[in-house]
């Protein structure tokens, strides 16, 4: 069977998310990614699926350039 690797790309900390197959990480540790169709994201600063600035959380809108992107270093 082979392993699942994290992603490389770069996440605001506060993005969160979880599928059927368990938590998939976020803040500092490593992000793994099984299948978005079925994962739901959510921000811890907002609660929600919207982040502060009111638009929509996930892992390819939760990126640099955000105006409430925080970096996980």
């Amino acid at each position: 069977m082979e392993k699942i690797k994290p992603i490389d790309m770069k996440f605001c900390r506060f993005l969160k998310a979880k599928n059927p197959f368990g938590t998939l990480e976020g803040g500092s540790n490593d992000w793994y990614v099984y299948g978005d169709a079925n994962t739901i994201y959510w921000c811890v600063k907002s609660t929600g699926a919207a982040g502060p600035d009111n638009g929509l959380v996930d892992p390819k809108r939760c990126i640099p350039g955000r105006k409430c992107y925080r970096g996980r270093d």
